[in-house]
């Protein structure tokens, strides 16, 4: 794709614009919203912005952080940042990953994987 043909601009702080009346529109609005929260969804321009809590809800949807990445890259007209892409790396790395459980007023950090419990 060309800049021409790419729908999206994508800034360091994660906030995005999407163009509507290109091609694919249905599908790039469905994959966004499935990453990010709107801010505003006017007829020919989207406001988009990724935060924790939605990278969340994509991770929790079956979205690997690989294919966030990629896709982006694939419809955004501008470089993405290596802040944004670190981002949304370390976002979605560890979600899904640790338990929080209470027992007996106690509170344990569970975790399958013990490399992710050394990290924290």
């Amino acid at each position: 794709m060309t800049n021409v043909v790419k729908p999206v601009w994508i800034f360091p702080d994660g906030y995005m614009l999407f163009e509507t009346f290109s091609f694919l529109t249905n599908e790039i609005q469905d994959f966004l919203i499935s990453i990010s929260e709107p801010v505003v969804r006017t007829k020919i321009i989207h406001e988009y912005v990724l935060t924790p809590y939605a990278l969340y809800a994509a991770v929790t949807a079956g979205i690997l952080n690989f294919e966030i990445l990629n896709i982006l890259e694939k419809i955004s007209k501008n470089p993405l940042s290596k802040i944004l892409k670190k981002m949304i790396k370390i976002c979605t790395r560890l979600f899904g990953k640790l338990h929080l459980i209470l027992y007996k007023s106690i509170y344990f950090i569970y975790s399958p994987n013990i490399k992710i419990l050394s990290t924290i």
